[in-house]
Order: C-alpha cells, then sequence, then structure tokens
C-alpha cells in the first residue's frame, strides 16, 4: 500500500523536538548498527571509509560515533525533515547536514564509500531507495542499515483485527523481499538477518503515545482518518490484553539489518546488461526483416 510522504515529513518535524528523548528503540538499534559497522572495520584492515553517507540521520545520534569510528571522514549528514536537521547543533567541518529526499540524492555518481542508515528505510519505497544508494556509491563501497520488519507490532496487529477491518499499524517490508530488492539492485556480498526487540508498557495507552512521540504510526495512503470512539479504543484495550505478561504489555519489534557492497566491477556489468540488451533488439529486428523477406 503506497505511503503518503509527506504525512511522513510532517510527522517527524512535529516531534523533533523531543525525539531525542522518546526514541529509545532508534538509540538501541543505532548501537547495534554501529556494532555490525564496527566489525566491517575490523575484518578488513584496508577499510577506512573518508566519505560517509548519514541517509535519514534524524537529529545527528550517529554523527559523533562515525566520526570517532573514522577520524579522517567527512560526513553527508542528509534529512528529509529540516526540523530534524535544526536540532543538530554542533559545528563540525567534517559534517555537512543536508535537507534532501532519500528517493532522489543530490550527489554525484560514485561520490561516498558508505551509506549508513538507521530506522529509516521502512518509511521509504525499498527499491528507489537501493537504487540512488548504488548510484552513489563507489565500486566496492558498503551500504549498512536497519529497519523495522514485517512482524513489527503484531501484537498492536492482532488487537485492532479484534475490533474492525481498517489499516491501524504501518506496513512493514518482509525480510526475503529486502534482500531480493537489493540483489536486484545490482548488490553484491549482501546479507540480511533480523532479530526481535520487545518493549513493555504498564497499559495500552502508554505504548500508543510512545509510538506517536517516536513519529511512528500509520501513514498509509488508505490508512482510516478520524478519531478514535470511547468504545472503540476500549475494545482495542480488551484485545490487547491477552498479551499481558509480568502485569506488562509487549511490543515487539522485528528489526532487519541489511549489508551490501557494490561490485568493484559495476561498470563492467553494466556494460555487459546493456550488450545483452542491444543484441537482444538486434534480434527482434532481424527476426522481422527475415518474416518479411519470407512474406
Amino acid at each position: 500500500m503506497p505511503l503518503e510522504y509527506e504525512a511522513i515529513r510532517k510527522s517527524f518535524s512535529s516531534i523533533a523536538h523531543q525525539y531525542e528523548h522518546n526514541a529509545i528503540l532508534q538509540k538501541e538499534v543505532l548501537s547495534r548498527l554501529l556494532e555490525r559497522l564496527d566489525d566491517e572495520q575490523k575484518l578488513d584492515a584496508d577499510f577506512k571509509s573518508k566519505q560517509i553517507l548519514d541517509l535519514g540521520c534524524g537529529t545527528g545520534w550517529a554523527l559523533k560515533p562515525l566520526l570517532k569510528m573514522f577520524p579522517q571522514a567527512h560526513i553527508s549528514a542528509l534529512d528529509f525533515s529540516s526540523a530534524m536537521l535544526k536540532e543538530y547543533s554542533q559545528s563540525n567541518e567534517q559534517v555537512k547536514t543536508i535537507h534532501a529526499d532519500a528517493h532522489d540524492l543530490p550527489f554525484a555518481d560514485a561520490s561516498h564509500d558508505v551509506v549508513f542508515s538507521n530506522m529509516l528505510l521502512h518509511w521509504c519505497n525499498e527499491e528507489d531507495v537501493f537504487a540512488e544508494c548504488l548510484r552513489v556509491l563507489e565500486p566496492g563501497g558498503l551500504l549498512i542499515m536497519s529497519a523495522l520488519g514485517e512482524t513489527s507490532l503484531y501484537e498492536l496487529k492482532q488487537a485492532w483485527q479484534q475490533v474492525d477491518n481498517n489499516d491501524h499499524v504501518h506496513d512493514f517490508p518482509a525480510l526475503h523481499k529486502l534482500g531480493d530488492q537489493l540483489l536486484a539492485q545490482g548488490f553484491a556480498d549482501v546479507v540480511v538477518n533480523t532479530e526481535v526487540i520487545t518493549l513493555t508498557y504498564t497499559d495500552l495507552l502508554a505504548l500508543m503515545r510512545d509510538i506517536k512521540a517516536s513519529g511512528g504510526h500509520n501513514v498509509m495512503e488508505h490508512r482510516h482518518k478520524g478519531l478514535m470512539s470511547t468504545a472503540k479504543l476500549q475494545r482495542l484495550i480488551a484485545a490487547y490484553e491477552v498479551f499481558r505478561e509480568d502485569k506488562r504489555l509487549p511490543a515487539s519489534y522485528e528489526i532487519v539489518y541489511l549489508r551490501a557492497k557494490k561490485p568493484l566491477d559495476m561498470e563492467r556489468i553494466q556494460m555487459t546488461i546493456s550488450t545483452i540488451e542491444c543484441y537482444a533488439k538486434l534480434k527482434i529486428v532481424q527476426s522481422r526483416e527475415n518474416n518479411e523477406t519470407n512474406q
């Protein structure tokens, strides 16, 4: 189901001033994603990034640890919410903040050696973002991302199904779909894995406030719009209670980690594809000419 990108932008802009305080899950996933990037560096002694793209940088949480990991690097810190970027108050000549869209990156081809992105992808058209990441990565460049997977907030989805048939929870991408899309775009050495992080709450209202405060409410194009009635809210609360354990309500998040590289011989691959396409077109033309001659 299509996303309303303007609604997403407005959602995150409206909570930018409190995002640092409320986005607990995003901070935890960021620390785990940074560990994975550090592992890449430890496994490859020659891996010394000089130009990093922090895609969907938000308020800039990742910038300090990225510079600590790669002291010589310059970072393009990009977000589509200008309000989020304004929350990054530090001045650093190695960091350039950029207000732009992940689907249309304002960079030259092969201009970055690392694309790093924490918890952005599920708010995007994945294919378009992967295509742009591949374009701006230099041959051999690394893509490393985290995103929410399709089983995230399954408790809330199931509870809503007991109330009505409308779409109330964001439609998160499937693990296998993301891996297939990376391969289809031309990435190599693709690794996709997942883990589940569960947060717990005293009641459903606390969970819903937390989701809203971190910008994560439903932004599907055909979502049901309007205020929820008291009766419907009470039915939802009752339906969610079946998940209560140890006096707490769980909210499960499937975290998907993506790692891939742009092939060193990408230009040769593209030339080969173009040659095959031209050859196929030539064969079609020749076939038509032969048919016309025979007639």
